[in-house]
């Protein structure tokens, strides 16, 4: 039992570690600030459920919300944890320093097990303000709110648990260890089709024909909570037990959540602690591919000539691309955010088409939709913000290798643009698909590139103002990075801004024309800030 404390309070050091880093500011003001913004971006669904309760309560079908809610957590929890359990079980950088110890593979993979969980809760607090909001609607009583805080905490165990025995039998009957790169990339690019996935699924009807949803609604008593699948069998009576928490059975249900919750990491206690030895071994070997470039004489083939900022440019793009969390953070999450809220247009069709061909009178808030989507594809992820701290303790090299200061930078712009204007491709693509008016495309196309050029210039610049040099692993230098998160904030806010500029503004032209005139001002502060601060950054640090 000794063993078993020192080893779960030594993964949870270092969880909390990573997660608030060295940094100089109050870790519970940083976790504050995390959940501040968690419940600014669940806020738009905390009314959505305001909205829907009164006519969804007025057929009886009210707790379809809760259903709903509780496998949207359960969900992303699972797909999440796929990726951070494989990171964290097999390939972080402790697993050398704990195997040899005296430690079972039960007392290891519990202690690792709970440090995910403080991930995984940090995406259960965004369903707390829609069941607040629910709570509210419902005038639930204090015994609801209570139920609210055991429903978030048994809603990720078990996603958890499926996740974890999925990655222990993949590694222990596979030879995926000897490809963690590839397969960390694998498991990135899964994590956004999931969520892909599931906004189709979800958007798209899944319970079946429109005749038989109109039944099942007619029928009340909650109907619709059977259409939501039982394979996440705690959500469903986590949601259950908010639906009744004024009655008994809500309590029983809760129970039973919870109940299931231990069995099932009882079990998972005892067939994980015999699997993860197994596959935890050889985990640290790799596989490469070997060449005798002189035996097969083409030396000339991998040795040529060509100019530093070309060079420097294929060096950060091929860094980002062969690192599995560069190219996670850097391209999987520019498309993620897009992705999502995208689907959504598809899923059922959309006559937006239609209706902007009809009539001008809705081209500004497609220009400002044009804006949002782009900017916000790298808010969330992109290669502007981390360009410098991806070198870590490598950059004292870049001060000393013989290229100019400017050249360097212009390597990162190009670079960063690279990948970033990726997210301009994503947004022609929808606009293009919703077979949007030619002109609209054509506006709707400038917007978006300038937009991710004059963010990409705000990141690189805020990047080489503060460089997040001194990490030891890749996924603790992203962690430590919250810059995304504010300019996701200022993106919805400004993004508000102009939604309101054009309600009195009717002109798209004028709309364009603002817009582009507020990115160009900009990029004409920001760019001379830049080049001085990488002049500083490269020959005075």
């Amino acid at each position: 039992m000794k063993r078993l404390k020192l080893l779960t309070k030594y993964f949870l050091k270092n969880a909390l570690a990573e997660t608030f880093g060295k940094s100089k500011i109050n870790p519970w003001l940083i976790a504050l600030g995390m959940v501040l913004c968690i419940g600014l971006l669940s806020m738009p669904f905390a009314f959505i459920v305001g909205a829907l309760y009164g006519p969804l309560a007025s057929i009886g079908q009210e707790g379809y919300l809760l259903s709903i809610l509780l496998f949207l957590g359960a969900t992303i929890t699972f797909i999440f944890g796929i990726n951070t359990i494989m990171n964290t079980f097999y390939f972080s950088n402790d697993v050398e320093q704990i195997l040899p110890l005296p430690f079972k593979g039960s007392q290891i993979i519990f202690g690792k097990f709970l440090s995910v969980l403080i991930d995984m809760y940090m995406y259960a607090v965004f369903l707390l303000l829609p069941l607040i909001a629910y709570g509210i609607a419902s005038k639930a009583t204090l015994v609801y709110y209570i139920y609210i805080v055991l429903a978030l905490v048994v809603t990720p165990i078990l996603p958890m648990i499926l996740a974890s025995l999925i990655c222990m039998f993949l590694m222990r009957f596979t030879s995926l260890a000897k490809h963690k790169d590839a397969f960390r990339m694998f498991c990135g690019t899964l994590m956004l089709a999931g969520i892909v996935a599931f906004n189709i699924f979800t958007q798209s009807g899944a319970v079946g024909s429109d005749e038989s949803m109109a039944n099942l609604m007619a029928s009340g008593n909650n109907s619709l909570m059977d259409t939501v699948t039982n394979v996440l069998i705690t959500s469903k009576f986590a949601s259950r037990g908010l639906l009744y928490s004024g009655e008994l059975k809500g309590l029983l249900f809760i129970m039973a959540a919870l109940i299931i919750s231990i069995a099932a990491f009882g079990i998972y206690y005892i067939v994980g602690g015999n699997l993860y030895y197994k596959g935890i071994v050889g985990s640290s070997e790799t596989y490469s591919k070997k060449e005798n470039i002189f035996k097969e004489k083409n030396v000339d083939k991998f040795v040529r000539t060509s100019s530093p900022v070309k060079a420097l440019v294929m060096r950060d793009i091929k860094i980002v691309f062969r690192t599995p969390q560069f190219f996670i953070n850097c391209i999987v999450m520019l498309v993620y955010m897009p992705a999502i809220m995208g689907m959504g247009l598809f899923a059922r069709g959309s006559n937006i088409g239609e209706l902007l061909s009809k009539s001008t009178e809705y081209y500004g808030f497609a220009l400002v939709a044009a804006f949002g989507f782009a900017t916000l594809a790298i808010a969330t992820g992109g290669a502007a913000s981390t360009a410098i701290s991806r070198e870590g303790k490598d950059f004292m090299v870049s001060r000393y290798i013989p290229v100019s200061s400017k050249e360097q930078l212009l390597s990162k712009i190009i670079s960063s643009l690279l990948v970033n204007e990726l997210g301009a491709v994503i947004v022609i693509g929808m606009m293009v698909a919703l077979e949007l008016p030619l002109s609209l495309i054509i506006l709707g196309t400038v917007i978006a590139i300038l937009s991710i050029l004059v963010i990409s210039l705000i990141e690189l610049y805020l990047d080489y103002k503060s460089p997040r040099l001194d990490w030891e692993t890749e996924r603790a230098m992203f962690k430590k990075n919250y810059l995304p998160l504010i300019l996701l904030l200022i993106v919805m806010i400004i993004a508000g801004l102009l939604c309101g500029l054009t309600f009195l503004v009717k002109n798209y032209l004028i709309i364009f024309g603002v817009m582009i005139i507020i990115i160009v001002a900009v990029m004409l502060i920001i760019y001379p800030k830049l080049e001085k601060v990488a002049d500083k950054t490269y020959n005075e640090g």
